[in-house]
Formats: structure tokens, sequence, C-alpha cells
């Protein structure tokens, strides 16, 4: 009887790992056929219009995720009521997560993101009007972005960071010190001092379970649920314009993305 069960529990592990990389394969070839399709036609609709652009994706990104296998749950309110520009804040630790962020956004946006994404074949060409291009490791460009990012600011654009600097795998260097497979690792100060200098809210996001669909570990999809909190807008007037203030928000919002993130981590 004992060796039927591990017979039994041998063929449910192969059979299961047969469904993952199916699925997997089913995921790349569908992210293909939308790159193919929606790739030239984001990059055409960059050009009319910036708000276009992020109707446009708004919609495809709900279309991928249920293309996938991802069913999201969204938490708390969302969009805002205001008009105004927000920086958005949330972990990183999937490359679903810009997919995720998009599938929020209804509003004109740029990313901040590392500078290789516009080398990388027309996907760089359809995202370049809408990211600020930064090499983390170089103090000179993170300083050109932050002033991107105010003018953007002031041109109506919210900011979406993640104020991790990114993650990383163990096989991966990176220029922040970064650990693999932390629940979050600690955030850099960029998007608080971004905060206080232009005096614009924040809005935390939690993005719970995006690693669970897909792993940069082993690059394989499945099918499950994403979990996303919205956590009410923060106001940087109520921080000291200096470096104790910068830190003190910095740790609010880590804190408040950090509870929602240790509730899923199982």
């Amino acid at each position: 009887k004992e060796n039927i069960r591990i017979i039994f529990i041998l063929i449910k592990y192969k059979m299961k790992l047969l469904f993952i990389y199916l699925w997997s394969f089913w995921c790349y070839l569908v992210l293909t056929i939308f790159f193919i399709i929606g790739a030239p036609i984001g990059v055409l609709v960059s050009f009319i219009s910036p708000n276009l652009f992020s109707f446009y994706t708004f919609y495809l990104a709900k279309v991928i995720l249920l293309s996938i296998g991802v069913r999201v749950v969204v938490h708390g309110e969302f969009p805002p009521k205001k008009k105004t520009p927000y920086i958005f804040i949330a972990n990183h630790s999937s490359y679903l997560d810009p997919v995720l962020n998009c599938y929020l956004m209804k509003r004109k946006y740029k990313y901040l993101a590392k500078s290789e994404v516009l080398s990388w074949p027309l996907f760089g060409s359809v995202v370049k009007k809408h990211m600020i291009p930064v090499k983390r490791e170089l103090k000179e460009s993170r300083f050109n972005s932050m002033s991107l990012m105010k003018d953007n600011i002031l041109n109506g654009y919210s900011i979406v960071l993640y104020p991790e600097g990114g993650w990383k795998d163990e096989s991966n260097e990176h220029p922040y010190d970064i650990q693999p497979n932390e629940i979050l690792n600690k955030f850099r100060n960029g998007a608080f001092r971004l905060a206080i200098s232009s005096k614009t809210n924040i809005i935390p996001i939690s993005l719970c379970n995006a690693k669970k669909i897909h792993s940069s570990d082993t690059m394989l999809f499945h099918p499950g649920k994403v979990i996303i909190y919205i956590h009410k807008e923060i106001d940087p007037k109520e921080f000291l314009m200096n470096e104790e203030g910068i830190k003190d928000l910095n740790q609010k919002c880590y804190s408040i993305i950090y509870n929602n993130l240790i509730k899923h981590d199982n």
C-alpha cells in the first residue's frame, strides 16, 4: 500500500508539472500574439494622444490577464476621484507587475524604468514616449530622471514607480542591495523625495501573489488570483521637507505595503 501511495503521488506530481509546462507554453503563445498585433497599434496610438494610449493599455491589460488565466481582485477606492497627478508606488516581484499597473490606470502616466528597456526590440519603441529612463547605477542619470518626473507632473502626468528599484533572482546582479526572494526589499528614497519636493500625493499599491503567477526564477506561468490593495493617498505636506521627512514617508509607505504582502506570503 505504501508503494502504491508513493506511485500515486509521483503520477500526480508529473501530471501537475506537465500541466504547468503546457500552460506556460499557452501563455507565451498568447503573449507573443498580443505583442505582434498590439505593439504596432500601441506605437500608433502613442503618437495620437497619451490619454488614448492609457485607455488602450488599460483594456489591453484586462484582455491579456484574462487570456493567461489571471483573476484580479482589487480592494480599495480606485481610480482616485481627483484628476490631479499622483505618484503611484508598488512592490515589484514579477514581469507581470507593469501589466497589473496598466490594469488599474485609465489616466495619462509615465513609468520610471531602467534605460535598458528602450533597447528591447519593438517594445522599446512602444514605451519610449511613456516611460522615464534611468541608469540606476549612475548618479547623474538618477538626477536627470528626477527632473523629468517633476516636469511631467507639472504637465499633468502621474508617475508610476517601484521604489525597491526592481528585483533579482539568485543569478542576477543588481546595482542596489536587493536580496532575492525577499517579501519586500528596502525602498529607495527617490519616490518620496519626488513627492515632497513636488507636493504630489502618493498612493501605495500592494500587488499580492504576482510572483506565484509568474516567477523570474522558473519563467513558468501558473493560473491563479492576484490581489491588489489600493491604499489611501498620502499627502506629503505632512512630512518635513528634509532627509528626515523623506525617511519617515518612506517608512510609512513601506509598512503599508508590507503589511498586506505578508498576509499572502504562504
